[in-house]
């Protein structure tokens, strides 16, 4: 009997010394939410086994806060995100990503040079699903949608030959530059985009209303549906791609070259024999499919390397006063004096040796001065408004 006593005395002494630890140091169980309780210590597997959960969750949710674009942001919140862009934008991926490689290559770039994010590559996938021709029902356009007055706000130039707004560069840097102060205004990046696609002074007024920060949830945002809608995807496809679920081809390698003017594009990409329109897709600035007048003396435009020197056997080193065009199967004299609003005439004057009805293929000079009266012919990939599956979504 005397052996249980004791026993029992040992037993009372542990716990007693056990209390008082635990008494004395609260910080170190009273400040870690999943420190196991002493049923834990022997209360079977299925309470570790939870408190493991609750550990591995709290680790995802501290690996995704580590990015600026998801922070305060609940791991069932992200995975919600993710579900909800790939629903939206998963089924057309395959054409963005095709779109995105004639122009991601500048804008990128821009992006890295301005000092801003690569998420930032995101937004135009939402705006304007990687086609800077895309024109929205309220008149913007561009990869970053820009309306002309905003344009003009953000000193991206247009003139009667580029539409800066189309332009990757510039109105990349434009879009970085602005989504940056309003960054740093808001302090975090759903309020910036928010102000991108709200305004910042109507996202101040409705914050001033009734304040928010990221840890209060995006459907808390005091925020029309169509803004929360809109900033929900592009953090859900930001997400979709740092997780590797979305990704983009490497874009088309160029190198910008100088044309002098006069050039007609459309005639200098089928005798060098590009894809269709590649030279317009690789440079959506332009607004022209000639350029034979004004103060320009040469444009610069981007060519696919892999193309460069097919092309640089159809444009001249130095500028010239003539345009070469190549005839056309079928085509007479006549009929190319009509499309230059000339006479045949001064046309076989330019050309000695040159009768009515010249081979196909056969080259011909078009003097400046013949050109000065002609209306260049527009981009031919410059659309009207046709809305996009996102842009009747979310503008």
């Amino acid at each position: 009997m005397s052996i249980p006593k004791i026993f029992s005395r040992s037993i009372l002494i542990l716990l007693s010394l056990a209390f008082i630890t635990s008494c004395t140091q609260p910080q170190t169980l009273g400040m870690n939410p999943f420190w196991p309780s002493l049923s834990n210590l022997w209360g079977g597997d299925k309470d570790l086994e939870r408190t493991q959960a609750a550990i591995n969750s709290a680790e995802t949710d501290k690996a995704q806060s580590s990015n600026p674009f998801l922070t305060g942001l609940t791991d069932k919140e992200i995975r919600h995100l993710k579900r909800e862009a790939w629903s939206v934008y998963g089924t057309f991926w395959s054409g963005v990503a095709s779109r995105s490689r004639y122009v991601r290559q500048p804008l990128l770039e821009t992006l890295e040079a301005s000092g801003a994010p690569s998420e930032l590559q995101m937004v135009p996938v939402v705006e304007s699903s990687y086609d800077p021709y895309v024109v929205s029902s309220v008149g913007a356009t561009g990869l970053w949608q820009l309306m002309p007055e905003t344009a003009k706000d953000m000193h991206v130039k247009s003139d009667a030959n580029f539409d800066g707004r189309r332009d990757i560069r510039s109105s990349t840097k434009a879009a970085a530059k602005y989504l940056t102060l309003q960054h740093q205004r808001f302090g975090n990046w759903p309020m910036a985009f928010a102000a991108y696609h709200l305004g910042p002074n109507a996202v101040q007024r409705r914050l001033d209303r009734r304040p928010w920060q990221p840890k209060d949830g995006l459907k808390a945002m005091p925020l029309p549906p169509i803004t929360k809608t809109y900033i929900r995807h592009i953090i859900g496809l930001i997400a979709l791609h740092e997780q590797g679920k979305i990704t983009f081809p490497e874009p088309f390698a160029t190198q910008t070259m100088t044309l002098h003017i006069p050039v007609d594009i459309a005639q200098l990409q089928k005798a060098s024999e590009l894809p269709k329109n590649q030279i317009f897709r690789l440079n959506p600035k332009l607004k022209l499919n000639q350029y034979f007048k004004g103060k320009s003396k040469s444009i610069q435009l981007r060519i696919s390397q892999v193309r460069v020197k097919k092309l640089q056997q159809h444009i001249p080193s130095k500028p010239v006063d003539y345009m070469t065009i190549k005839v056309a199967k079928g085509e007479s004299i006549g009929r190319i004096g009509k499309r230059f609003r000339t006479s045949p005439l001064k046309i076989m004057s330019a050309n000695p040796g040159v009768n009515m009805r010249p081979k196909a293929g056969t080259k011909l000079r078009i003097p400046v001065k013949l050109l000065q009266h002609v209306d260049p012919q527009d981009n031919p990939m410059v659309k009207p408004y046709l809305a996009p599956i996102v842009d009747l979504a979310l503008n």
